[in-house]
């Protein structure tokens, strides 16, 4: 029981105290310090605006305003009692300081002494202000329905201004609308919000609300048409330097879409741009010939959408390998039997050219030389070879020789030839019925 007792006495206790510190502060009602977060106006802004300039504040747009009430009356106290403000009038312009201006709106009564604000000063960053006007660009994404293309995009409006600081300004490059026309099978308008693109054609978005453009939205139009896709050939022409070859036509753009009647477009597969476009003469490193494919469209066929194309002309260094040829690696063509046919020098050096890749892998059996020997007489000869190569190469030169047909030192070698084993036999048996 005595436990008990104590318990009720110590909470009876802790509910006196309570009642009594609040009957004390009712009584002596305290003086207390507090704040409120308060957004900063901005005054005199014309001071810049009017000068071809424009601000903007280095750091947060809100200060922190400090205040003495008494502690029954603080509750009544809120941000909309005050109005901070900067004057751009007042601005130092070394280091473009402003001081922070606070003002009691409300419950002047209630607040007791001096009202603060933190921070006391506030920076200006002064920048030159920017008015460029921008030609309207469209940007097409999405693929129409099979058979269908973009045809003719017309805007309501031509131009736009945008006004902003120069800095911003300068990471506009295009300004303009994307248009999509995914699935896309006939005419179509519409109304698109105008978009900021930089100089990759991405669309980007500024957040600076300093920067204004003269209108927002635009009206646009499109016109789809039903054609058909054309694949691009190139036939080119001339000759590469000396010492250089001509390796293929490259262009990013691989087809163009067309229109006409059908019976016109009816077998039509592809364009060819002429060699009368497409040259290499005398080219040591590529050629890029700039190409408006509609000069080559057939008639009463136009095309849809830009039809001016870089074609790169591919052209590399030839780089040369020497090949070492004996007599047992040629086509001997024309020998006559019982005719022993040799070259002299016994080894024949033959320089190929072509790209280091095609000559990396050449050998003797890759160049197939011929020797025709038809039409030499008996002793020496100059010596001729016809060359049938692998695509890419070419023979540069290769050694002189001399042929020599049925050479009286070869015909008593029994080992060279099988025509000369039997020019043996023979003299033999001449010699036996002797």
């Amino acid at each position: 029981m005595k436990k008990t007792n104590n318990l009720v006495l110590k909470i009876s206790s802790l509910a006196i105290a309570f009642f009594v510190w609040i009957v004390v502060i009712n009584i002596s009602n305290p003086v207390v310090t507090r704040s409120q977060t308060v957004n900063l106006e901005v005054l005199n802004a014309d001071v810049i605006t009017d000068a071809g300039k424009t601000y903007s504040l280095m750091g947060a747009n809100t200060v922190t305003v400090s205040y003495e009430v008494r502690s029954r009356d603080e509750s009544r106290i809120s941000a909309s009692d005050f109005k901070a403000s900067i004057d751009l009038g007042d601005m130092y312009d070394i280091t473009g300081a402003v001081p922070i201006s606070v003002e009691v709106l409300n419950n002047k009564n209630l607040i007791s002494g001096a009202v603060t604000s933190k921070p006391s000063i506030v920076r200006i960053s002064i920048e030159d202000l920017q008015r460029k006007e921008f030609t309207m660009t469209t940007k097409i994404t999405g693929t129409p329905s099979d058979g269908y293309s973009v045809g003719e995009v017309k805007l309501d409006k031509n131009t736009v201004t945008v006004t902003g600081p120069v800095s911003v300004i300068g990471q506009i490059s295009k300004v303009g609308v994307e248009i999509d026309v995914d699935g896309m099978d006939g005419n179509v308008t519409g109304k698109a919000e105008l978009k900021y693109f930089d100089a990759n054609g991405n669309a980007f978005i500024i957040s600076d609300s300093r920067v204004t453009k003269s209108f927002d939205t635009v009206n646009y139009s499109i016109v789809m048409l039903n054609g058909r896709t054309l694949a691009l050939n190139f036939e080119v022409g001339g000759e590469a330097a000396e010492g250089y070859i001509f390796t293929g036509a490259e262009s990013s753009t691989k087809s163009i879409q067309v229109r006409g009647q059908p019976e016109v477009l009816e077998g039509l597969d592809a364009v060819t741009i002429p060699a009368t476009a497409l040259s290499v003469e005398g080219a040591t490193s590529d050629v890029i010939v700039d190409v408006d494919v509609k000069n080559f469209l057939p008639e009463n066929v136009s095309a849809v959408g830009d039809t001016n194309i870089k074609v790169t002309l591919k052209v590399e260094a030839l780089d040369k390998k020497s090949v070492t040829l004996t007599i047992g690696d040629l086509e001997i063509k024309g020998s006559r039997t019982g005719v022993s046919t040799n070259i002299i020098p016994e080894r024949i050096t033959v320089v190929v050219s072509g790209l280091s890749t095609n000559l990396e892998t050449v050998s003797n059996s890759d160049i197939k030389a011929t020797l025709d020997v038809s039409k030499m007489s008996a002793g020496a000869n100059n010596g001729t070879l016809t060359f049938e190569l692998p695509t890419g190469l070419s023979v540069d030169s290769y050694t002189p020789f001399e042929v020599m047909i049925g050479s009286p030192a070869n015909e008593r070698n029994e080992t060279t030839t099988t025509v000369e084993q039997s020019s043996s036999s023979e003299e033999h048996s001449s010699a036996t019925e002797n």
